[in-house]
């Protein structure tokens, strides 16, 4: 698996969970920004434990630190809005927050990391990491293995 596939697929994901979330309303819009907080979760503890540190070279060296702000800040949002009710007046606003946060994110990835990795990390290299990024998956969607989100037997679709 080619791990920038793997990730790449991740944020789709995320976004199509954002648009439904955002259209969605009651136990429905509970439900599925619980979907999207246990994907985010996913996706950016695979990022930090496996695919910055091996993709952190002395080009990448600042975006990989910008990408873990940016994942601080995302999960300071997702701590918060996991705190309040989906009706609360300030649920839209943090979540419309988070998602601009993690679109920023996202096209800075797009744009800048993943073509200077593919350009940097040779193709046998690339294929080492995108079977640590499985590995990593199968690790972190294990019961209890990610922090701040409980994990939820319904979510194995996602």
């Amino acid at each position: 698996m080619d791990p920038i596939e793997l990730l790449t697929r991740q944020h789709e994901e995320a976004e199509a969970l954002f648009q439904r979330v955002a259209v969605a309303s009651g136990d429905e819009k509970t439900h599925l920004f619980r979907r999207l907080a246990y994907l985010l979760t996913l996706h950016t503890q695979l990022e930090e434990r496996f695919f910055y540190p091996e993709v952190k070279l002395a080009e990448t060296s600042d975006l990989i630190q910008h990408s873990y702000d940016d994942h601080a800040e995302a999960k300071a949002l997702i701590s918060q809005l996991l705190h309040l009710e989906v009706g609360d007046m300030q649920f839209e606003p943090a979540l419309i927050s988070l998602r601009e946060s993690v679109e920023a994110h996202v096209a800075e990835e797009r744009s800048v990391l993943f073509p200077q990795v593919r350009r940097l990390l040779s193709a046998e290299h690339l294929l080492r990491l995108g079977h640590e990024l499985e590995r990593g998956v199968n690790e972190l969607t294990q019961p209890g293995a990610l922090p701040a989100v409980s994990h939820d037997s319904q979510l194995g679709a996602i």
